[in-house]
């Protein structure tokens, strides 16, 4: 055999050689799916709540939050269902302000989910497994939702899933003045002075409005405060003096608190006002109107694009190229040779 015939034979094999090679080594590197994102999550519940006949959940930020920051903290050590300054989870929603609807005192409507999984679908189907965690997608006491994802490790995440029920106006339940005053008071060692907390937390952006009470037949108005009204509002609404008020129930100072009693006017000619405007329709259990279907931001994967190792794409032109050109140098061989024969 001549020299050439010896090289174009060697270089025939080594290309044929390099291509298994490359082949090799891309379906050692197989392609990995997306991470799992919180509106998958959401996606999966709500169609959940729709086979039970449920009104799907709304995307609400204050549950978002919480979501995340329980997933973060569970990531970094914490254990499962771990609280700020040991707060409840009712607490937490009222303290960033969400109008938790129910009995504060047993911590309103509100649960929590969380677990180890792969895959947005895997971490629902281990929550439908028993019936605590199932009742936190499809209980009919929750109107909005809040999820989060962090990763923990090679292919793994931490799953949290909220879920509460919001009052029908938006606005704070009168029981939640005692409850948020309660957070004040329990974060002394973080405030340093209870009572200064208690004044400078969120409280003060819970306005309750004033509605005016009824005479009675002796001509005296009282009026019982609210969460969120002070001195000034109350005096406002029934056209009298801050001084007045004071005076007739022996006031020291302008501060007053939820559930005090005041003497506002005496010898008052009101009209009754009408019961709706004082009462409230009771709202438990709940009765919902179906929401707009939720909005989900879900990524496109690009017709070019695919998953893999990081830093890495599957190289399918390299592995075509080295193919042709190793069929191209083989026909050149067999060429030579019919011509040197």
């Amino acid at each position: 055999m001549s020299t050439l015939k010896k090289i174009l034979l060697f270089v025939t094999v080594l290309a044929v050689l390099f291509s298994f090679q490359i082949a090799g080594a891309q379906e050692s590197n197989p392609t990995l799916e997306p991470p799992p994102t919180p509106a998958q999550v959401i996606e999966a519940v709500n169609g959940l709540r729709l086979t039970y006949g449920l009104t799907p959940l709304n995307v609400h930020p204050v549950l978002m939050q919480i979501a995340q920051t329980e997933a973060d903290g569970i990531t970094a050590g914490m254990p499962g269902h771990w609280r700020p300054n040991n707060i409840t989870l009712g607490q937490w929603l009222l303290s960033l302000g969400y109008p938790l609807l129910g009995d504060l005192s047993l911590d309103g409507y509100r649960a929590e989910n969380w677990t180890q999984a792969s895959s947005a679908i895997e971490a629902v189907e281990q929550w439908k497994s028993d019936e605590p965690h199932l009742n936190t997608m499809i209980s009919i006491n929750r109107s909005d939702i809040g999820v989060a994802i962090a990763p923990n490790g090679e292919g793994s995440y931490i799953f949290v899933l909220e879920t509460a029920l919001q009052s029908n106006s938006g606005e704070m339940q009168y029981d939640a003045y005692p409850t948020l005053t309660a957070i004040a008071m329990d974060q002394v060692a973080v405030y340093g002075d209870a009572t200064q907390a208690a004044q400078s937390l969120l409280i003060p952006q819970y306005i309750v409005s004033v509605v005016r009470a009824t005479a009675r037949p002796d001509g005296d108005v009282i009026h019982e405060v609210k969460n969120g009204q002070s001195l000034w509002s109350i005096a406002i609404e029934y056209g009298v003096k801050i001084e007045q008020i004071r005076q007739l129930n022996n006031l020291s100072s302008t501060d007053i608190r939820p559930g005090q009693k005041l003497l506002v006017q005496k010898g008052a000619t009101q009209q009754p006002m009408p019961i709706s405007n004082v009462t409230e329709t009771p709202v438990v259990p709940m009765t919902f109107t179906a929401p707009p279907p939720v909005q989900l931001q879900t990524s496109t994967p690009q017709p070019t694009e695919e998953y893999s190792v990081p830093g890495q794409k599957v190289n399918t032109f390299g592995f075509g190229a080295i193919a042709i050109a190793a069929l191209f140098l083989g026909g050149i061989f067999t060429a030579i040779t019919k011509k040197k024969d």
